[in-house]
């Protein structure tokens, strides 16, 4: 910004002219291009903003050659989206381009308890040696949002004529950032679109969702049993006999743990699934213990939404007595065996 903040400012002016953003969402945007613009935008010279700082760096002489060599290989480097594939030991990911297929081994600057496997990550991939690290930072998104985001950037990347992925990204990155900002994308979750390593984790999917569509339910909650066991298969990798077993445990799994719901019993569930109570409460335990981890972050949102007085997503249009006491987050972590509410 201060070496190069006519360049910056001038560009910044020219791409963001016709484009409406709020304060908030104004900083993420001028965040995202000036990081973008480092290794993006060329000036007079034909060079970008690092290789200019690269090559200053070669004429001071007065760093090692092995650094310049690392230093050098940042020389084209471009944003990727990438999902998370493997959460390793000492903060080490492995990660896989959605375009090429590419792996690589990431090193998180910190603890991130939002890295699983599944999550996906956009941001700059810089080579330090033996891994790669984000720079500066790098924007998550969770499963059900990743898969969808997948999708959306092929099915841009198809409709465009830029045959290599790294010259689209370099091109559109910038402006994929803004439209995802104000315009958002199709968060419908199919069950089809997820990458399932079996297909009878899939066939579960399926029929829980055939199952919970014939219920007056928000779509946001039908759509976190999917997201929820397509996190489990991936964490677990579960050996599965018997489909319809799994799929009555993820509906009570997902009636019993939200505490707007606990309309059903084992038995109800069991009976709807036409499955026995005993392998229905069998799968549940493989699923409670698989998804303990989960409850922290399913509650934490469940009280966001418990905040948002006028635009709850989850709950809006769901009708609940007004005369029942306010709803009791806490209630979330209750193993209790019999439903609270019964109707």
């Amino acid at each position: 910004m201060t070496q190069y903040e006519e360049l910056l400012a001038d560009s910044y002016e020219e791409f963001i002219q016709e484009i409406d953003l709020d304060e908030e969402e104004e900083e993420l945007v001028l965040f995202l291009f000036t990081t973008w613009s480092l290794f993006s935008i060329l000036d007079d010279t034909d060079q970008t903003i690092v290789e200019q700082f690269i090559n200053k760096k070669k004429k001071e002489n007065k760093i090692r050659a092995s650094t310049l060599e690392q230093l050098e290989k940042w020389i084209g480097a471009t944003a990727s989206y990438t999902v998370v594939t493997k959460v390793m030991e000492d903060l080490h990911i492995e990660v896989e381009d959605i375009f090429t297929e590419e792996k690589k081994i990431v090193k998180l600057q910190e603890e991130d308890p939002e890295i699983q496997e599944g999550v996906g990550l956009v941001g700059f991939l810089l080579p330090y040696g033996s891994y790669y690290s984000y720079y500066t930072t790098y924007l998550d998104f969770p499963v059900n949002e990743a898969v969808i985001l997948k999708n959306e950037f092929q099915a841009m990347y198809d409709a465009s004529d830029v045959k290599d992925s790294s010259i689209f990204m370099r091109v559109n990155f910038a402006s994929i950032m803004v439209s995802m900002l104000t315009e958002g994308f199709d968060e419908r979750l199919d069950v089809d679109q997820l990458d399932w390593e079996n297909p009878i984790y899939q066939a579960v999917a399926q029929v829980y969702k055939q199952q919970i569509e014939h219920f007056d339910l928000p779509e946001q909650i039908q759509e976190l049993g999917v997201t929820l066991w397509y996190i489990f298969c991936k964490k677990e990798r579960p050996t599965i006999r018997k489909f319809k077993n799994y799929a009555a445990a993820l509906h009570y799994y997902i009636d019993h743990k939200l505490p707007i719901l606990n309309f059903l019993t084992q038995a109800d569930v069991a009976e709807m699934y036409e499955v026995s109570k005993g392998s229905l409460a069998k799968a549940y335990k493989h699923l409670e213990k698989g998804l303990e981890d989960e409850l922290d972050k399913l509650y934490d949102f469940m009280e966001q939404m418990e905040d948002e007085d006028d635009e709850n997503i989850l709950f809006d249009n769901y009708e609940i007595d007004e005369d029942d006491d306010e709803l009791d987050f806490e209630d979330l972590f209750s193993f209790n065996e019999e439903p609270k509410n019964q109707k």
